[in-house]
């Protein structure tokens, strides 16, 4: 299928930036939303973002003022009738998506893509909105989408493959990283994959186990922006919230289930750095620590280096479990998931790489003691993961795990 022709809907932080992507591979892109506001700040951001580039020697001039020349904007939803895709990136509603959904399948022509941006709502259920399933596709950015590289390519269970491969060369001509989800499963790979471990991570906050910045300082992210709860706080506690709801709603799984400190923040407006204040503190204009702070005033070092010590591993196993569980249910290849994990989150591992570099009885005589001491599903190990330690599979050290070693 030849695309020529993008229709945005939704010019926030997401949809913006992906009609600047778009733009700047060549696309003629059309940016929509309900106002002139909101299409005002939409191309704010984007000149911001281009001007940043510039500065950087990224982009030059003339791709920058020809990415610009290939936008036009609209508060009118039928321009999408020239489209060869369209692109939904609007608040993480199911009843909002359908609705637009419903309107852009009567809009578009009938060759036309309609893809969704959802970080979590299962595909399927958005295109029964329709009457062309088979060119409903979810194209899942990750923010901020002029920088980062991820782009999960999502199938339901109508979409055809034809609609696959060209909604995956598309965001590969956006200079992009492709992971390919076979199975429309809730959360999908990255964020399924890291979504136990934050909730988790916020529960050892509510309990009183650790701060905020010990919890990112012990997953190696603080200093790069990048640690868990950082992340939660840039992209906004509600979306985080919205996300994970999806997801227990679709899985009915306890371990998804939106913590009661992430609802009474979220509740109270402390959304993350967009309001002043999340997970950390941003009214002095930089990020400070807040939340748990004098709990620990009392500690001796000894005592503090063995709580610390258990942080990361209480952390880190859900997600790694939750990927293993992704490997076993065929939503995506080994390669895939942990692709997703490293360019998802600028991590320097995959979470299955990561099992096999450790061990996998290792892992699974740690999640088995956490499961012992917690009595909490989420730690579990995993049938395939049990299997592969009975068959004598335990990754690097055997020479063959997750993947094949020689």
């Amino acid at each position: 299928m030849d695309i020529k022709n993008v229709f945005v809907a939704g010019a926030g932080y997401m949809g913006n930036g992906i009609a600047q992507v778009s733009a700047l591979a060549g696309y003629k892109v059309v940016l929509c939303d309900v106002s002139e506001a909101c299409l005002a700040s939409g191309l704010d951001a984007i000149n911001s973002s281009l001007g940043k580039l510039l500065s950087k020697d990224k982009i030059g001039r003339e791709q920058s003022e020809a990415a610009l020349a290939n936008i036009a904007i609209t508060c009118d939803l039928e321009e999408a009738a020239g489209s060869d895709i369209a692109v939904e990136a609007i608040p993480e509603r199911i009843d909002l998506k359908k609705d637009i959904f419903s309107r852009l399948d009567g809009i578009c022509p009938p060759h036309a893509i309609i893809g969704t941006n959802t970080s979590a709502i299962p595909i399927s259920s958005i295109a029964s909105a329709t009457t062309r399933p088979d060119k409903v596709v979810g194209i899942h950015f990750f923010g901020p989408v002029p920088l980062m590289k991820l782009v999960e390519v999502i199938k339901g269970v109508l979409t055809s493959q034809e609609t696959m491969s060209a909604a995956d060369g598309w965001a590969r001509s956006l200079g992009k990283e492709t992971v390919l989800v076979a199975k429309d499963h809730a959360g999908f790979v990255a964020n399924r994959a890291s979504m136990p471990s934050t909730i988790e991570a916020m529960r050892m906050i509510e309990e009183g186990m650790a701060t905020p910045e010990e919890i990112d300082r012990a997953t190696g992210g603080y200093d790069f922006g990048v640690g868990p709860l950082q992340i939660v706080d840039n992209a906004g506690l509600e979306v985080g919230m919205n996300a994970a709801t999806a997801i227990y709603e679709d899985t009915r799984d306890p371990k998804f289930f939106p913590p009661p400190l992430l609802r009474r923040m979220v509740a109270a407006g402390m959304l993350g750095r967009k309001s002043g204040k999340g997970f950390y503190d941003y009214s002095s204009g930089k990020r400070e620590s807040y939340l748990n702070e004098g709990r620990f005033a009392a500690e001796t070092d000894a005592e503090r280096d063995a709580r610390r010590a258990g942080l990361l591993q209480r952390f880190i196993m859900p997600n790694m479990l939750e990927a293993v569980r992704l490997l076993e249910a065929g939503v995506s290849t080994a390669e895939d998931i942990d692709k997703a994990i490293r360019l998802g989150f600028n991590l320097p591992q995959g979470l299955l790489d990561m099992a096999d570099n450790l061990g996998l009885d290792t892992v699974m005589e740690i999640a088995t003691g956490f499961y012992e001491e917690t009595g909490d599903a989420k730690f579990f190990p995993p049938p395939l993961l049990r299997r592969m330690v009975a068959a004598g599979m335990l990754g690097r050290k055997s020479g063959s795990g997750f993947y094949v070693y020689t």
